[in-house]
């Protein structure tokens, strides 16, 4: 059957928030079918029209002979497949390769039979660089079928879309543009909103994420609910999921609480010394595992920054919220032995103020390099974030010119402040209003209109 619309699902959390939005597509004669990485969704969508695949199902019935694997990379056009395979290992410490090559290539031939059979115009998941998140990303693309990543922008309560790219960017075309008033005025509410209250956006889906690794952190009852959950899926229904390794995480969590509490030998405040601010990223997450891979190893490019920073500069880091304790004690603690110039900043201070007095703002592709650019700050940016090259920053596409990049830098006036409202501007209408995975009759009804808009723009016409 020909199907108009495929969403690709690995949590339950997205399974409920696109069923709604495929339902008012339905309503419009649109088909949507979903794709199930996660077998409990199949019980939320039973009572529904929607064409439903499940993953875990359909891998027991079909018959794959791994000798065909010759040519894959070629054949998906993918560069090595190891790098489908990096965050599976260092997010939920799969070491076994062959297994992992088996999954890949299980899943790829599942998904081309999948993409064959519905001819969709489009498949539409969650930004994620997992195995399952990958293998939807090449079979599209091998079978031309058009690719939607969506991913919370960093303006509140607003998302964006990319279409068949791994790497988010604004069009020429809408940074060129002339903006009218209500675009202007609500993105002047939201900097004189963010300059008041010194707050960071951290998305609805993620707000139990963000905050310092204390047992109050980990011990309340949302954590439990989802640990109940996956126990009950992995163990009492058995339903497979793709992340189900609840002792692991269980471990890792225990080694977050301990690191966090003896890097507190670590901690430094803030004094009143000419600092250069390097906010690290989360360890594993996606805007270092794939988009700037380069970075992965964040420590040593600290080592690095501590001795190219001119002298009479301090270079500040701080943990990112959301992965307090996440980095290696012996790692952090050789690093602040190695260079007395570096100071790792205690949680506790918020990264407005530390925006705020800081000389620079060093970003992979942080949010903190965006929240820089909104104080009117100047940001060096090395990776490949989406407020790079237009004009509002400093940007290094050679790391053998960091250092002279550097200095410019420091060196230069901030950025010009009409350049920088203007950027705001763009990104803003580029991205569309709604709170991924909040199940209310309001954000719902946003939604449903921010994917039919971009849907209508992009796909269905």
């Amino acid at each position: 059957m020909n199907i108009d619309i495929l969403f690709s699902i690995l949590t339950i959390p997205e399974v409920k928030f696109l069923k709604c939005i495929g339902e008012e597509l339905i309503k419009r004669k649109i088909k949507v079918g979903f794709i199930l990485f996660h077998s409990a969704g199949e019980d939320i969508l039973k009572d529904t029209t929607f064409k439903v695949f499940n993953i875990h199902k359909i891998k027991n019935k079909f018959k794959f002979c791994l000798e065909d694997n010759i040519g894959i990379e070629k054949e998906y056009n993918i560069l090595n497949l190891r790098e489908i395979f990096i965050r599976e290992k260092v997010s939920y410490n799969r070491k076994d390769e062959e297994k992992l090559y088996k999954t890949t290539f299980i899943y790829l031939k599942i998904l081309d039979y999948i993409l064959k059979e519905c001819q969709p115009k489009c498949v539409i998941q969650e930004l994620g660089d997992f195995v399952a998140n990958k293998c939807v990303y090449y079979a599209s693309l091998k079978n031309k079928v058009n690719h939607i990543f969506y991913e919370p922008s960093p303006f509140k309560g607003r998302i964006f879309f990319t279409l068949n790219n791994y790497y988010v960017d604004i069009p020429q075309d809408i940074l060129n543009q002339e903006f009218d008033y209500e675009i202007q005025k609500e993105v002047k509410r939201y900097q004189d909103d963010y300059l008041t209250k010194g707050e960071m956006v951290i998305p609805f889906k993620d707000k139990y994420s963000f905050g310092d690794a204390t047992v109050s952190r980990f011990v309340n009852l949302e954590y439990f609910r989802r640990l109940k959950r996956k126990i009950f899926h992995k163990y009492l229904v058995k339903k497979e999921e793709e992340y189900n390794e609840i002792f692991w995480v269980i471990r890792y969590t225990l080694l977050r609480l301990f690191r966090r509490k003896i890097l507190s030998l670590c901690y430094s405040k803030v004094n009143n010394e000419k600092y250069i601010y390097f906010p690290l990223h989360v360890p594993f997450d996606i805007q270092i595992t794939t988009r700037s891979n380069l970075f992965y190893n964040q420590i040593a490019f600290v080592e690095y920054l501590a001795r190219i920073i001119p002298y009479g500069y301090k270079l500040y880091i701080k943990e990112h919220p959301a992965s307090v304790g996440g980095y290696s004690f012996w790692g952090i603690r050789n690093l602040l032995r190695e260079h007395n110039n570096v100071r790792l900043i205690h949680p506790i201070f918020s990264s407005y103020h530390l925006i705020k007095n800081a000389e620079l703002i060093i970003s992979i592709n942080s949010k903190v390099g965006f929240e820089a650019l909104v104080q009117g700050e100047k940001v060096l940016v090395v990776g490949d974030a989406f407020y790079k090259g237009k004009g509002v920053t400093y940007d290094v596409d050679n790391l053998k010119n960091l250092q002279e990049k550097l200095i410019q830098a420091l060196d230069s006036h901030p950025p010009d402040k009409n350049k920088i409202f203007k950027f705001l501007c763009a990104a803003y209408k580029w991205s569309y209003p709604t709170e991924l995975f909040l199940i209310e009759k309001n954000n719902l009804e946003q939604a449903f209109n921010s994917f039919y808009a971009f849907l209508s723009d992009n796909i269905l016409r």
